[in-house]
């Protein structure tokens, strides 16, 4: 007997990750990507808005979920006929970058920059902001999204930047930019001002442990008849305080006029001193256990009510200040002012005012005009002004020197410790403050109705209630936005201002009308810095290009333009005299740089110069190899500082090239110069002026701006321009942008808006999608309007798809230092990326709630959805394949099952589409597991034996719809279902098919899906009633009923047989239902069924069935361990003295499923079996 031990062919056998590296491999070897956008290009454009991550850090799973949502859309809207841009991005610039930088360089703050230079730390900077992008790409690739990596647009680029310059100027022009002193957050580690979204995004408050302090400000002689009669000279106002080190700064006192107050003598109590105290009743009130407290323990206290009076009665009493601070005294300060913002909530109604240390205080300041003088320095230590023993002391350090001091005045009511909220920097932690400086901001009070509007009207938020509730709440508490910041990694603010005297204070604000105005600059043009327009084209095509052989000096072979080659350079030729035609051409002297220069130069009527600096990248000994060598040799990372023998890098090639463009700006006045050279040589210096494009395509021009090569400072601190109302120097404001304008600006800014592309910008404006976690709806969801309404007064995108967070397993946030999460890279090659992306896609993270992210999630995933339908996918291909006799065998009349699964996979089209149509992803993979379900517990297990054609071509149909359906959420699991399930001829991948139509399912279709469900569910209630009773479902039984709930239910003869197969019971009598017979047990059912009948009695003819079914699955059992395949015919030989097993074994032999005969014979070598206690001997042969 033959005894081969095989793997089985169950999903165990199934390596994934193993899997999905092939289908990675092919998809980049056949350039699937590629081709879907070939095949789209035409189609109606579908936007999406990709925000740029830092590259500062390895990616995590919030960005693997982002990713995942940003290419599950993107690949279902292709499929459906769209075109689909999708180009990554980088964030550069702003204070991630800034503070690795300080930690690499062991510096810290703007002192120690600005001493190293700072041209020196910004081109340090550059370096390091993509330090990770190679892990991100690995990453990006692994989890299958598709996206133009390799031309990501990047902040710092010169183009990108100067589109930013762009929209300031428009938004400026709209008297919407202004400048001004504002009390703004201000974190003293990183030295700039930061926005209230920046701290509220990612919750940056947290709770601390503090003392807040009551204080007494002792009142001042009054000449108020009213007031004297219940003030003497020992009468206190009292402020309570959580933050002690704002009190030197005091300048004010401010109560509520309608607040309820009350003036109290206090006498004898054990802790506070005896005199006259004014604080809100609200406050005494809540005090009156402490009270009682003291009055039980101290016979001597007393305290006494003098006067209830409202907060107005309080206005216009003066203190004596806490400290003697010279710098904040003037006629206004030290008294008591009223505001609106004074409540009873907390403290003791009556609040203390610094002015530059809150933002009502310093409306109040404003309002009064109360000196505006700040104590601490840009690193928030106290500076020459505050009290001396102060002097040099951190903010936060400072509070219990205050408090010391307080209490040797004797001006401290009492002390508490508390737990308050405290807001943090974003970025590096530190405790903030608030502080009054001069900021630039964007007027949002301006736009709001139209922030508004434009958010009831253009935009569709998933989930729906972040319409009005987060998202419209915050933009009607949103302040001004700040925009400035005072730093040195960033785009800088294109804000000149005239040095003269004239200008002054008034030049600050736009639109003021005198003094000389600020100059605002919108482009690199209009700095004046060079005169001529540049245009820039490689040569047509060639035939080298076309054998794909390097042809560099001295041209080994001669190599002219090709047909094609010719006409783009007539057509270059044309579109340039078309644009307004030049006045000069430079080109290389290689032939077919010369050739395009000269066709161009006939049309152009320009002449024609040649100039060896503009020939190709020289690469050496490899020149006249194929291509593919060089590259092979030469990585493109590696072309810059390392020459091939003979040859040259990229850098000198830029240098070369750089410097003859200097040279000819330099030579030439307002003219405009086209440029003709290569490939390699105009990629170089696409990126030494920031303006990195497509790879320069044959023949076609585009425009370079070469005044100034890098817009970042020092550089552009250095041009000096004319101020137009005094002809003196004008010099830029030293501030840069808040990184956040820069994210705002991305839909536009990508495509050098409006200076390139902007026909196609505004065809793809606004975005139909983006997606993000929920917190961006304070950031770059926010910023990206307010830019968007501000200068083309909508809307950027449509729809919004926003996610919750991920947690770890046990809700806490995901710490690398707490080591609570699993590696990302270990879980995808475990479990593989399409379990992990259908994970994410179904859980409760999609709809803007947390996800605690459990492995076991990502394995149930692998097991209900990839392996489950995997499996599917094998038994079509090993059993379809071997009926291949059959397979065109279609029956005319349709089997119910086919009928039933083809509805249900129509079914699954349209909800699927409806739901991706919504954004609904967690409704699109619910409906995709309960189809595979269906499809592989359901439709596949009740039609197992079968072998007429019309199974075999309803599976492979069901199999290739399913596999487009669930393309876009398991990319690689789809690739394998599609060539697995395709008969007939296929594309080559399932990614380049189009998406399955929707269609309204027939009153047929309906009702089938309705009557399958019924009996899905009696099949339910029967198995559980065999489990409940114990008899084995191999059992047959003779006879069920079913009562429905719905009178118009009538179980067909198809339905009949299908239950009756899947209960292994004989036949459907209704008569069971009023028969009395204790045989006959009814069970109650839920839902579409009332009552189940069953009847439990057995034949000695259903017994032997039993029993022969107990012996085919020991036999199959046997097949499977040997490691026969499926459909191989075999003999079996058996040995028992038990003459009901051999009368059943005898049954078996009519049957013959895949056996050839079964005999019975003596054997030793026999396995031996048991079966409900009676003992066989079975063995099996391959034929």
């Amino acid at each position: 007997m033959e005894k081969d031990r095989k793997t089985d062919n169950s999903g165990a056998s199934l390596n994934l990750p193993k899997e999905e590296e092939r289908i990675l491999k092919f998809w980049e070897e056949k350039r699937i990507f590629k081709k879907s956008l070939e095949k789209t290009r035409d189609g109606e454009p579908f936007t999406f808005y990709d925000g740029p991550p830092f590259a500062t850090g390895l990616p995590h799973y919030g960005h693997i979920l982002a990713s995942t949502i940003k290419d599950v859309i993107p690949r279902y809207q292709t499929m459906k006929g769209r075109f689909v841009r999708r180009r990554w991005g980088w964030d550069c610039h702003g204070l991630p970058i800034e503070e690795v930088v300080e930690r690499r360089l062991g510096i810290s703050g703007k002192k120690q920059i600005e001493e190293i230079g700072i041209g020196k730390f910004n081109a340090i900077c550059r370096e390091k902001v993509l330090e990770f992008a190679d892990e991100w790409g690995k990453m990006v690739r692994r989890i299958a999204r598709w996206v133009d990596f390799e031309h990501s647009y990047k902040t710092m680029d010169r183009d990108y930047m100067e589109s930013v310059w762009r929209a300031f100027k428009s938004i400026y022009e709209k008297d919407l930019v202004y400048e001004g002193r504002k009390v703004l957050l201000y974190c003293p580690r990183c030295e700039t001002p930061v926005s209230n979204f920046e701290v509220a995004m990612d919750n940056s408050y947290k709770d601390v442990t503090e003392e807040a302090v009551t204080v007494k400000f002792k009142v001042k002689a009054t000449s108020d008849k009213r007031q004297a009669t219940w003030i003497n000279d020992n009468t206190y106002l009292l402020a309570w305080t959580t933050t002690p080190w704002t009190l030197p700064g005091n300048v004010a006192l401010a109560v509520g006029e309608k607040i309820d107050y009350i003036v109290y003598k206090v006498f004898g109590h054990s802790l506070i001193e005896d005199g006259v105290y004014i604080n809100s009743k609200t406050d005494l009130d809540s005090a009156q256990d402490e009270i009682k407290k003291e009055r039980s323990q101290n016979s001597n206290f007393k305290l006494e009510i003098i006067k209830d009076v409202k907060g107005k009665d309080l206005v216009g009493l003066e203190y004596e200040p806490l400290f003697d601070v010279p710098a904040v005294k003037s006629e206004k300060t030290f008294k008591v002012y009223p505001a609106d913002f004074v409540t009873t909530e907390e403290g003791t109604g009556i609040v203390h005012t610094a002015v530059v240390y809150g933002e009502d205080d310093y409306v109040l300041g404003m309002r009064e005009g109360l000196p505006v003088v700040p104590l601490l320095d840009e690193k928030g230590k106290f500076n020459d002004k505050a009290p001396e023993f102060l002097r040099g002391i951190y903010f936060k350090q400072a509070d219990k020197m205050v408090i010391a001091d307080l209490e040797r005045q004797k001006l401290l009511f009492i002390k508490e410790k508390i737990i308050h909220s405290y807001p943090h920097c974003w970025r590096c932690g530190n405790p903030l403050f608030y502080n009054a400086i001069p900021a630039w901001f964007i007027n949002i009070q301006k736009i709001k109705k139209d922030l508004l509007k434009s958010n009831d009207k253009e935009i569709n938020w998933f989930p729906e209630h972040l319409k009005h509730g987060r998202y419209e709440k915050s933009v009607e508490q949103a302040p001004d936005w700040n925009i400035s910041r005072n730093r040195y990694w960033g785009n800088p603010i294109p804000v000149w201002k005239c040095l003269s005297a004239e200008a002054g204070e008034s030049a600050l604000r736009h639109g003021s009308g005198q003094g000389c105005p600020p100059i605002v600059v919108g482009s690199i043009k209009e700095l004046g810095l060079s005169s001529n327009t540049f245009y820039f084209s490689r040569h047509g095509e060639a035939q080298n290009n076309v054998l794909n052989i390097i042809s560099i000096y001295p041209e080994k072979e001669i190599r002219d333009l090709t047909e094609a080659g010719i006409a783009r350079a007539k057509k270059l030729g044309e579109k340039l005299k078309k644009a307004g035609g030049v006045d000069m051409i430079f080109s290389s002297d290689l032939l077919r740089t010369k050739h395009t220069a000269e066709i161009a130069a006939k049309i152009l009527g320009a002449p024609v110069e040649f100039d060896e600096r503009l020939r190709e990248y020289n690469v050496g000994i490899y020149n006249g190899t194929p291509a593919t060598d060089f590259d092979a040799a030469f990585p493109r990372k590696e072309r810059w500082n390392n020459a091939p023998e003979g040859g040259e890098t990229w850098s000198r090639l830029q240098e070369r090239i750089v410097d003859f463009i200097k040279e000819k700006d330099a030579e030439y006045k307002n003219k405009r110069i086209l440029v003709i050279s290569h490939g390699d040589a105009l990629r170089v210096v696409q990126k030494y002026y920031g303006s990195e494009l497509d790879y320069p395509h044959f023949a076609e021009p585009f425009k370079i701006d070469v005044g100034i090569a890098d817009l970042h400072r020092p550089y552009i601190d250095d041009v000096i321009l004319k101020c137009p109302k005094c002809g003196k120097d004008a010099r830029r404001v030293k501030e840069i942008f808040d990184s956040w304008v820069e994210a705002g600006s991305m839909p536009f800014a990508e495509y050098h808006y409006p200076f390139d592309q902007k026909e196609v910008f505004e065809s793809r404006f606004p975005a139909q999608f983006v997606a993000e976690y929920i917190a961006q709806t304070r950031a770059w969801f926010y910023v990206m309007h307010v830019i968007s309404s501000a200068i083309f007064g909508k809307a950027p995108f449509e729809n919004v798809v926003t996610t919750g967070t991920i947690l770890a397993d046990d809700g806490s946030k995901m710490s690398k230092s707490k080591n609570n999460f699993p590696d990302p890279w270990e879980v995808i090659e475990k479990y593989g990326a399409d379990a992990l992306r259908f994970y994410l896609m179904n859980s409760p993270v999609m709809q803007a709630d947390n996800l605690n992210f459990s492995l076991k999630g990502v394995e149930t995933a692998r097991q209900k959805a990839v392996l489950l339908l995997w499996n599917v996918c094998k038994y079509f291909e090993t059993y379809g394949n071997q009926k291949s006799d059959v397979r065109n065998q279609i029956s005319d009349k349709t089997n119910i099952l086919d009928k039933w699964i083809q509805a249900r996979t129509q079914e699954l089209v349209n909800s699927v589409s409806e739901s991706l149509d919504k954004y609904d992803t967690v409704r699109a993979t619910r409906s995709i597991t309960e189809y595979v379900d269906d499809l592989s517990t359901w439709y596949l297990r009740r039609s197992r034996g079968r072998e007429d054609g019309s199974f075999f071509q309803t599976l492979s149909e069901s199999l290739v719809t399913a596999s487009k359906v669930i393309a876009p959420f398991m990319p690689y699991l789809a690739e394998i279902v599609y060539a697995g399930g395709c008969r007939a001829e296929k594309q080559e991948s399932v990614h380049l098919t189009d998406w399955p139509e929707s269609k309204k399912l027939t009153g047929e279709q309906k009702k089938l899906l309705q009557d399958m469900s019924v009996v899905r569910e009696a099949a339910s209630i029967g198995l559980a009633a065999r489990k409940q009773l114990n008899i084995l479902v191999r059992q047959p039984l003779p006879r069920l009923a079913v009562e429905a709930a719905s009178a118009d239910f009538r179980l067909s003869p198809e339905l009949s047989d299908v239950l009756l197969s899947e209960l292994n019971v004989k036949a459907v009598d209704p008569s069971l239902m009023g028969e009395k017979n204790e045989n006959v047990r009814s069970f109650a059912g839920t839902g579409n069924i009332r009552n189940f009948y069953l009847d439990t009695a057995i034949s000695g003819r259903l017994k032997l069935e039993g029993l022969a079914r107990g012996l085919e699955r020991m036999i199959q059992g046997m097949r499977k361990e040997a490691g026969f395949k499926p459909g191989e015919m075999i003999e079996v030989f058996y040995d028992t003295a038990d003459k009901e097993t051999e009368a059943a074994m005898e049954m078996l032999n009519k049957k013959k499923t895949y056996v050839e005969k079964i005999e019975k014979q003596a054997d030793s070598d026999l396995e031996s079996h048991e079966l409900e206690g009676r003992k066989i001997g079975l063995g099996i042969r391959r034929i």
